[in-house]
């Protein structure tokens, strides 16, 4: 028997195998595992522009061999992921089937899971949200400290400190774009009664190795972020993996599919299957940590206790996606050396008891190239390329985040069994839905999961639309048994793993009425990773 099972290889699972495996625990990591095997290798080490001009074979890995790149239709969630990164979504919505009420959602099943092209903002929980919990920042502060280290962080001390607390091995910030550089000298004009507003400016806070870190980076400025990880240098859950399974009391267990675990007085048993031949196995340990994502790990504890139809409480965070025209970069070049990830975030404090936080990062947009802007342009299309290759520079995207907190209605239940239909209505308002989606989870398609019938999980966020977040419940629910990553993702407007417009999603037939969400804290607008 092992000391310790983990299921799932997202920032959450492999961080909590570190700490374990440097203290000498034998630790087996389960996991699903897709991977790229078809784009990655294709990707020159060369600027954006520079490949743009050179390479032959881009067509390959920007539209998709199958033009599996190309987002046909309205907007949706996983729109925005390009083919070298689709596997982040693969087999999700077959094998953890998922029907929403009032936003959309992605989960992942992939090595490193949506960790695995996430937007690389990391934002730590603050004394207020951490009190439900019976925790403190202060407690917390020397593991932020040690994933600091691990993962490798950049930062400026600057407006920011209040929310974002330095690290001892925080490394600098990445450089700005213009786009940036012309935002924040304006903000620093009127630095004095912004902040006497309660709005603060200042660097991202990014898990990016602007040095030399443990054989990664340092960050090469080719704006190829969301295509591929040059030099490492943007942290990736599976760069951990890889220094985890050189370890020899590490073993790492991929294309397991977990469905439930039970205890006993002996330890823990978990039973999986095998993706490629259906075969079922059971590993047993001293002790498990779930860590499967928020609905994934949801999915196997109520699974595992029997709680069929059991309402959990769930947080979905609104956000939108400003798209501006920054009029201090008319008749100013860009520069061409840049990142594709945020730039600057501001944090709006809104009064009130309790207060309320809204953030925003600011993004310039260029490599996610532009006939993806000029297919939802009124224009026809030659006309709208033309504005578009002259405006695009002078874009800086806003994205919105605000958080949620329990209410009745803000549920996810899981039912066994199900029909392959799926009966689908809209799910949310008009102006609901032109608030982007940045989800945890994944739209449900139609096919059968497996030749079992599956489990469903049923979701409902009335009265809001955004990202399908878990909220932090009362005891005996399933937070209890979901290991969440150390940091909380700050989003990427129009580029996260997961994006998208709420709109209509599908919902499951119920045949018990939605109970109302148990209590819980409040969440802000960034997602855990």
């Amino acid at each position: 028997m092992t000391d310790v099972l983990i299921v799932g290889s997202g920032p959450g699972g492999v961080n909590a195998a570190a700490p374990l495996v440097a203290a000498g625990r034998q630790v087996v990591l389960l996991d699903y595992g897709n991977q790229d095997r078809r784009y990655a290798a294709l990707i020159p080490h060369q600027p954006f522009s520079e490949v743009r001009r050179t390479d032959a074979q881009q067509h390959r890995y920007f539209l998709g061999d199958h033009f599996e790149g190309i987002p046909l239709g309205p907007v949706r969630v996983g729109a925005q992921l390009t083919p070298p990164r689709l596997h982040i979504l693969a087999d999700a919505a077959e094998r953890m089937p998922v029907h929403t009420d009032g936003f959309a959602a992605s989960m992942s099943l992939a090595r490193g899971g949506l960790g695995a092209g996430w937007s690389a903002g990391v934002f730590p929980f603050t004394d207020d949200e951490l009190r439900d919990m019976g925790l403190g920042l202060d407690e917390l502060r020397p593991h932020y400290d040690a994933v600091t280290e691990r993962i490798g962080v950049c930062g400026a001390g600057d407006d920011l400190e209040p929310f974002l607390p330095p690290s001892p091995s925080m490394m600098p910030p990445l450089e700005l774009d213009s786009n940036a550089e012309v935002v924040l000298t304006r903000y620093q004009r009127r630095r004095a009664a912004l902040n006497a507003a309660a709005f603060f400016l200042g660097r991202t806070r990014l898990a990016a190795c602007t040095e030399r870190h443990r054989e990664r980076g340092p960050y090469a400025y080719l704006d190829l972020d969301y295509w591929a990880d040059p030099d490492r240098s943007v942290y990736r859950p599976q760069w951990t993996l890889e220094e985890l399974q050189r370890a020899p009391n590490f073993t790492y267990l991929d294309r397991r599919f977990v469905r439930t675990f039970s205890e006993d007085e002996r330890g823990v048993r978990v039973r999986a299957t095998r993706a490629d031949t259906g075969e079922e196995e059971t590993h047993e340990a001293a002790a498990l940590v779930l860590a499967g994502g928020t609905l994934g790990t949801a999915r196997i504890v109520l699974a595992s206790l029997g709680a069929y139809d059991r309402p959990v409480p769930i947080l979905c965070n609104a956000y939108a996606y400003v798209p501006t025209l920054n009029l201090g970069m008319l008749r100013r070049p860009a520069r061409d050396r840049r990142s594709s990830l945020a730039q600057l975030t501001a944090v709006l404090r809104v009064p009130g008891t309790p207060g309320r936080i809204v953030q925003a990062q600011l993004f310039s947009y260029r490599s996610l190239l532009t006939f993806k802007l000029m297919k939802e342009s009124p224009l026809a299309y030659r006309e709208g390329l033309r504005v578009l290759r002259v405006l695009i520079p002078k874009f800086a995207i806003l994205g919105i985040h605000h958080e949620d907190r329990p209410a009745a209605g803000k549920t996810c239940v899981l039912r066994r069994g199900g029909p392959d239909r799926r009966r689908g209505r809209p799910a949310c308002s008009a102006a609901a839905a032109r608030i982007a989606s940045r989800s945890r989870i994944g739209r449900a398609r139609t096919r059968r999961a497996a030749s079992r019938p599956t489990s469903a999980c049923c979701c409902a966020a009335s009265g809001s639309s955004g990202a399908c977040r878990s909220g932090r419940s009362a005891p005996g629910t399933a937070r209890a048994s979901t290991t969440r990553a150390p940091f909380r993702s700050c989003p990427r407007a129009g580029r996260s793993p997961a994006t998208g417009t709420a709109g209509s999603a599908p919902r499951a037939p119920s045949t018990s009425p939605t109970a109302r969400s148990s209590r819980g804290s409040r969440r802000r607008a960034s997602p855990s990773t």
